[in-house]
């Protein structure tokens, strides 16, 4: 079995489009310029309607993970990491976070805080291996 594509519509399409195209998009309020995600047709803080998207850097940090053992998908050879990275953006202090597995890192070799380095597969992302000029 093959991993199934994610659920996309009208409030998530544009992150699914730029992840397609290596590129992680965050959701910024006009109105009052919070950053948010998972994607959402207003905005937390202010309840305005009106956004546009952020790029991130491709570069994050290591918030917290946790490994799987069971039960395991068809499509994961286990134990696998499920990780919640923190995102370093262009142009701002603000550090959403998103939720990936991982590619390139060892289960044992994760650390909280570590650097890490955004890495598409199949239409997903993940965390890999800090590159050269990674994040803090």
């Amino acid at each position: 079995m093959t991993r199934p594509l994610p659920v996309t519509g009208r409030d998530n399409a544009y992150y699914w489009e730029g992840v397609a195209k290596g590129d992680v998009l965050i959701q910024k309020c006009t109105a009052c310029g919070s950053l948010r995600h998972p994607p959402s047709p207003m905005c937390p803080d202010c309840q305005s309607l009106d956004w546009t998207t952020v790029k991130a850097t491709g570069h994050a940090v290591l918030h917290s993970y946790t490994i799987c053992h069971h039960p395991l998908p068809p499509w994961e050879e286990g134990p696998y990491a499920v990780v919640l990275i923190d995102l370093d953006m262009e142009d701002s202090d603000a550090r959403p976070r998103i939720v990936c597995g991982t590619r390139g890192i060892a289960n044992e070799d994760l650390r909280i805080e570590m650097p890490l380095s955004l890495v598409f597969e199949d239409g997903l992302v993940f965390a890999g291996p800090a590159q050269e000029g990674g994040a803090p």
